[in-house]
């Protein structure tokens, strides 16, 4: 099999070139293809991944799979259309790739620019004796300019120039130390200091095309062109002009939401738009009574913007945050403390989370597509037994966070102490509480040794045997949960790779566990 660089899943490839040799007459209709060990070593793969294949070419009707007697060749059509469509997959994927080359060259050649005009600033920056004033330039904006009517801070004075704005002279009237939203007019005069060499660069500033005169302004436009629609947005949230909203970047991509880190006079925020269907995972209008619920309780900081209509959000962004690491005790243990707290609050809300009717319901969403794992009826049959028991132990519904996972602890530093907020309350509604602690567990890729360890540290040493297992049912239950959700993003071209793997071998191994310490009670 030839080898392609489109990064295609593997068992797309193993698919690709069995369908080739349908079109090609080498596997001929009505006879079996080579067996799954044979193709396996051929095309040195595992069995699974050419299972996952003939599964692809079965679903487009090129083949057939019987038990027992291996796969048939159905149609050569079938596996055309099937080559056709992995050829705009691949250009698809080809102009995917070369536009993330681009933008990574433009990001690093960018950066390497940035550093190399502060080098030039820093360097043009003469440090002077304590007894020498500060010598003091004056410019007049040119009527032409079409630096007009632009704030300096949107102007980028310091940054383009490397000198201090002192004053701005209009008419009768002199505005000392006047601040970024200070909007400059034709005739101006401005006030300025640095050394002799500053007179230059701040006359290209203002009779330079705007597009020519520096990197930084250059920068700002890029961005603000490729992030119109969302600058558009929060400027419409905050009430605040275009020109307001700055230094707008794109956070990395979180598994439900995209998010972006802006500046608004003078503070920052992140602004939260819906990733691909979430509109049939999350509830928004459930999501605002939760934030409702939690206000003033000190457990995160409450909401600057949430529409309950289209999933908007904007939070104001913390300093210095990091994130809970699953391995430290000393984190551990502060989360836990946390997450007792809230527990304790028996927070109400009208909607619940159920974990068993969602593990159906994302699945109804896949829209009749296969799970990519062969024995998933077998797995989830097995989950669907645990309910009885879970029904059994488990405790008073409360108001539980459903997402309660190391990366949404966030710890940040407050008056020079380390503060702790529990964060992304979207999935949170009515359940279990020890259901937290089950996907705190899930999250971290806990082993039994730490798993058994943080539910020491959640029930202060005093776990009760039948809630011990109860929480190795909820790990088993939420990593198919997880898993069916991973697999409805897959529908939408959205891949987790290891994470969805990951979520159904928990599935698989905790009910064994589970299954065996229930035998012990």
């Amino acid at each position: 099999m030839e080898k392609n660089t489109d990064l295609l899943p593997q068992y797309m490839r193993v698919a690709a070139d069995i369908a080739a040799k349908i079109v090609a007459s080498e596997y001929k209709l009505d006879r079996r293809i080579p067996g799954k060990s044979t193709l396996s070593s051929a095309y040195g793969v595992s069995q699974e991944t050419v299972r996952k294949a003939e599964n692809l070419l079965s679903d487009m009707g090129a083949v057939n799979i019987k038990e027992n007697s291996g796969t048939v060749v159905l149609s050569a059509e079938a596996a055309k259309r099937y080559l056709e469509t992995i050829k705009i997959r691949e250009e698809q994927v080809g102009l995917r790739d070369r536009l993330r080359s681009m933008f990574s060259d433009y990001n690093d050649l960018g950066k390497r620019i940035m550093e190399l005009s502060e080098s030039i600033i820093s360097s043009a920056s003469v440090p002077m004796p304590a007894d020498r004033s500060i010598p003091m330039y004056e410019m007049t904006v040119p009527e032409t300019s079409d630096k007009v009517n632009m704030t300096i801070g949107d102007l980028r004075f310091w940054q383009c120039t490397g000198r201090t704005v002192v004053a701005v002279k209009r008419g009768q009237s002199i505005n000392v130390s006047p601040g970024p939203y200070f909007v400059l007019r034709a005739g101006d005069i401005i006030v300025y200091s640095g050394p002799a060499g500053s007179r230059i660069a701040v006359q290209q500033l203002f009779t330079m095309g705007r597009t020519q005169n520096t990197l930084y302004l250059i920068q700002e436009q890029i961005n603000t062109a490729v992030h119109l629609r969302e600058i558009s947005i929060v400027a419409d949230i905050l009430g605040a002009r275009l020109g307001d909203i700055t230094d707008f970047v794109t956070m990395e991509k979180g598994m439900t939401n995209h998010s972006y880190l802006f500046s608004c006079k003078g503070s920052r925020y992140i602004l939260r738009i819906p990733g691909e269907g979430t509109v049939n995972l999350i509830n928004r209008e459930q999501e605002e009574t939760v934030y409702r619920a939690i206000a003033g309780t000190g457990l995160c900081d409450d909401v600057v913007y949430l529409n309950p209509k289209n999933g908007l959000k904007v939070t104001r962004f913390l300093d210095g945050v990091r994130t809970c690491d699953p391995y430290d005790d000393a984190d551990i243990e502060k989360c836990m403390v946390l997450l007792r707290r809230f527990h304790g609050i028996r927070l109400r809300v009208a909607h619940s989370f159920e974990i068993f009717d969602n593990i159906e319901y994302y699945e109804s969403l896949w829209n009749g597509q296969p799970s990519e794992h062969g024995n998933y009826a077998e797995v989830k049959a097995r989950i669907m037994s645990l309910k009885p028991f879970i029904d059994k132990y488990k405790c008073e519904y409360c108001l539980t966070h459903i997402d309660a996972v190391p990366d949404n602890f966030l710890f940040h530093p407050v008056n020079g102490e380390e503060q702790l907020q529990l964060t992304d309350w979207e999935y949170s509604g009515m359940q279990d509480p020890h259901v937290d602690v089950a996907m705190f567990c899930l999250y971290s890729l806990y082993d039994r040794e730490h798993i058994d360890k943080l539910i020491d540290v959640y029930f202060l040493g005093s776990c009760e045997p039948a809630a011990r297992i109860k929480i190795y049912c909820y790990i088993a239950a939420c990593g198919l949960l997880w898993s069916n959700w991973s697999e409805y993003k897959r529908t939408l071209g959205v891949e987790f790779g290891d994470y969805a793997e990951y979520q159904y071998r928990y599935a698989e191994q905790y009910y064994e566990i589970a299954a065996e310490e229930m035998k012990k009670l």
